[in-house]
């Protein structure tokens, strides 16, 4: 190897490391904050479940913001919204919009546009949030509002079985789109057992109660 050819690739040793080196700098510090940004998720759910609709709004106001300065470090550091951890990051923010909206009624404005893949994921792990809120419905005797969130389950189910795309571009959503078709099943399943309770014992006191007003009338 001549001296030239080995002082080239030297340098283009040092140069890739201290690209990467930063990188690395940058990745730790958007993690970091990313960490942030989920708990705020997490919060902006369990408000939105709480009927705090005001507090859920402002979470999600605080998480559209801290999400626009991390993607805008990160695009000037040659990172880009295909990275794993951003992708998450709207996927996680997408859902707790969703809850946001199913329980409050109300939209919620996105100021940028998420990553695709973020909306297919976040839209995935709704279905699974949807049966949680389907079975606390049913726990509480709110049978209409059990039927709705199941409907919606379904819904989605539908539209996201139909997407045919391969695991390099969605890593592990056929995987989740299984997750959900046996999810759907199973509240289907519950809900299907519910109303047939619910039937039953409506039959039950209409024939108690007719047994009474003809013993009434004999009387």
């Amino acid at each position: 190897m001549s001296r030239d050819l080995h002082n080239m690739i030297d340098l283009l040793i040092k140069k890739s490391y201290e690209f990467l080196r930063r990188q690395e700098d940058v990745k730790y510090g958007l993690l970091k904050r990313i960490s942030d940004i989920l708990k705020k998720c997490r919060q902006s759910i369990k408000a939105a479940y709480a009927q705090d609709f005001t507090m859920a709004r402002r979470l999600l106001d605080e998480v559209q913001h801290d999400i626009e300065k991390i993607v805008k470090m990160a695009s000037k550091n040659g990172i880009y919204d295909t990275w794993p951890p951003i992708v998450q990051t709207y996927q996680e923010f997408l859902e707790a919009i969703f809850i946001y909206w199913f329980t409050s009624g109300r939209e919620h404005r996105l100021k940028s546009k998420p990553p695709p893949a973020s909306i297919l994921y976040a839209a995935s792990d709704l279905i699974g949030e949807l049966k949680r809120v389907m079975m606390e419905n049913l726990r509480r005797g709110r049978l209409d509002e059990a039927e709705n969130a199941y409907s919606l389950m379904v819904q989605l189910y539908e539209n996201l079985s139909t997407i045919a795309l391969g695991e390099a571009v969605l890593p592990g959503f056929k995987r989740k789109v299984d997750v959900n078709r046996a999810s759907v099943e199973s509240a289907f399943t519950i809900l299907n057992e519910e109303l047939r309770r619910k039937a039953f014992l409506s039959s039950m006191e209409k024939y108690f109660e007719k047994k009474h007003n003809d013993n009434s009338q004999r009387v």
